[in-house]
């Protein structure tokens, strides 16, 4: 098992995408790998116990979750605020009414040591206004705002001081709205249609509040097309330690049905923050020289105060995500630009960033292709010199330092990079809300069923022949035994059945998505 011994842009100078431990490209101890772990997880489906749904969106049934274990979930959470172990549990809420309230006795507790500890109002303010910003407001503390470029979102202004206190009334309302107010709840207010009206019901005839492990699985595994791929995927992450990697996919199917990653995509942008949407804050519109889609991620829309942060996990979710509809020709791997241009203080938001690095490194793996850092700055040349030797080792190896188009183009041809990048791609992003049009194939219930019957079989069918393909010794590919054609038939199936089950999403609206699943930017 050599690994690929060339660098990241030599990878990008010859055109020659990563194929190291691939599908395709195994060596005979990594095919070997590769097929204990499905003996192993072909067993898991049979004996794993049904996982609870904690943070379900579906309406009223979401109260019959059990309170008692998402509050003491949470309690574990915020004690674990390291920021070099990232490791959140896989059971963190992440929709605001989605958080617990403290029990009574904690908020009594809370209310007595506040009141036995007064705070200064200085040390309240800076409290407050370092919230989002943690520790790198202090290593870029006395920074002064930078002047927006003129394309894009510059950031929000959320107050004024010259206003009348009814003025202020009315803006503070304004703020909170816009702080809270999601995508649909934004187009009842414009008197628009539903996007989505039909009701959620899970895959394979689950209850709404409990899943299998097996469901979990095949609807994470069929997304990029290949299930072989999204395993090798937790085999590359883990070294080719295959209990390892087994653990690695428990936890996350685990954390999926948990966080109830299949009504989120169900539900699609409806359930989303619309400042967030509207905002432009992250975005997929092109392509890079390996064929990955490209995210540019606009750091000075990024203004933590403006939105919460369960919003903006589950704007991450949703991304990610959606990220692999557009990432089926790179085996899932998306291209990440973080735009620094007009960037200030405020915009820096630690949780967001951590949350980022937790979601792919404990729950997408391998998903990561390269990190573009667009910025050019004394001053975060100097933040990067403080938070670099925190980082994870891989993640810092993906990571690349740009100040200009031409810093730029060993990565991504300057015809596919955006114009507000200094590249020749005229595209603007402007945020198009849903639809109802769009969703009209979720309410149709008999088709529905016919489709996902024949994702069912053809999930059967393919664990089947998987099962064949373990007890015969002489193979010596991963397409004997029917699992070729029982996999393209897989494929067709979750391609027919995803628009019954998942939202149109703004890369359908774009053009960039067909209903076969090609992509083109």
């Amino acid at each position: 098992m050599d690994p690929d011994t060339k660098t990241l842009l030599e990878h990008y100078k010859h055109l020659e995408p990563i194929t190291a431990g691939r599908v395709g490209w195994l060596d005979s101890e990594q095919t070997a790998k590769l097929r204990q772990l499905w003996g192993l997880l072909l067993r898991e489906f049979a004996t794993s116990e049904d996982v609870p749904v904690l943070f379900s969106l579906s309406g009223p049934q979401a109260a019959a979750a059990d309170a008692t274990q998402i509050a003491a979930t949470a309690d574990s959470n915020s004690d674990n605020n390291d920021l070099a172990s990232l490791s959140f549990e896989p059971l963190m809420p992440i929709s605001t009414k989605d958080t617990p309230k403290p029990s009574s006795r904690q908020s009594q507790s809370q209310s007595q040591s506040q009141s036995q500890t007064p705070t200064p109002k200085k040390q309240q303010q800076s409290s407050s206004s370092s919230s989002s910003s943690g520790w790198l407001s202090w290593a870029i503390g006395s920074t002064t705002p930078s002047t927006p470029t003129t394309s894009g979102t510059s950031t929000p202004t959320l107050g004024n001081s010259n206003l009348t206190t009814a003025e202020k009334d009315h803006e503070d309302e304004a703020t909170k709205q816009r702080r809270t107010e999601t995508v649909q709840q934004r187009m009842a207010r414009e008197g628009l249609e539903n996007a989505v009206s039909a009701e959620f019901v899970p895959l394979f005839g689950e209850q709404l509040l409990k899943r299998r492990f097996r469901t979990g699985f095949w609807q994470a595994a069929t997304q990029i097309g290949n299930p072989d791929s999204w395993v090798l995927r937790f085999l590359r992450a883990r070294n080719w330690d295959v209990d390892k990697a087994l653990d690695m996919i428990r936890r996350t199917v685990v954390w999926r049905i948990g966080q109830a990653i299949d009504e989120i995509s169900f539900y699609g942008e409806s359930c989303l923050h619309h400042h967030t949407m509207e905002s432009g804050l992250a975005f997929a519109c092109t392509e890079d020289r390996l064929g990955n889609p490209v995210y540019i991620i606009r750091v000075r829309a990024n203004v933590a105060r403006a939105r919460s942060i369960q919003a903006i996990k589950r704007f991450l979710c949703w991304q990610i995500e959606s990220s692999q509809l557009l990432a089926t020709k790179s085996d899932g791997k998306v291209t990440m630009v973080f735009d620094f241009n007009g960037w200030c203080r405020e915009n820096i938001d630690t949780k967001l960033v951590r949350t980022l690095i937790t979601l792919l490194t404990n729950y997408y793996p391998e998903t990561l292709g390269i990190v573009l850092l667009h910025v050019d700055s004394f001053v975060f040349s100097t933040l990067w010199a403080l938070i670099s030797p925190f980082i994870d080792p891989g993640v810092k190896s993906k990571i690349v330092m740009t100040r200009n188009a031409n810093d730029l183009a060993p990565y991504i041809d300057s015809p596919l990079l955006v114009s507000e990048l200094g590249g020749q791609k005229p595209f603007t992003y402007k945020y198009l809300l849903p639809t109802a049009e769009e969703n009209h194939l979720m309410t149709d219930i008999e088709a529905r069923q016919k489709a996902e019957a024949e994702f069912v079989d053809a999930v059967a069918e393919y664990e089947l022949c998987t099962q064949q393909w373990l007890h015969n010794n002489d193979s010596h590919s991963l397409d004997d035994n029917g699992r070729a054609k029982t996999r393209e038939t897989l494929r067709q199936s979750a391609i027919s059945l995803d628009p019954y089950i998942r939202a149109r999403t703004l890369y359908h609206r774009f053009g960039f998505i067909d209903k076969d699943h090609s992509v083109s930017f």
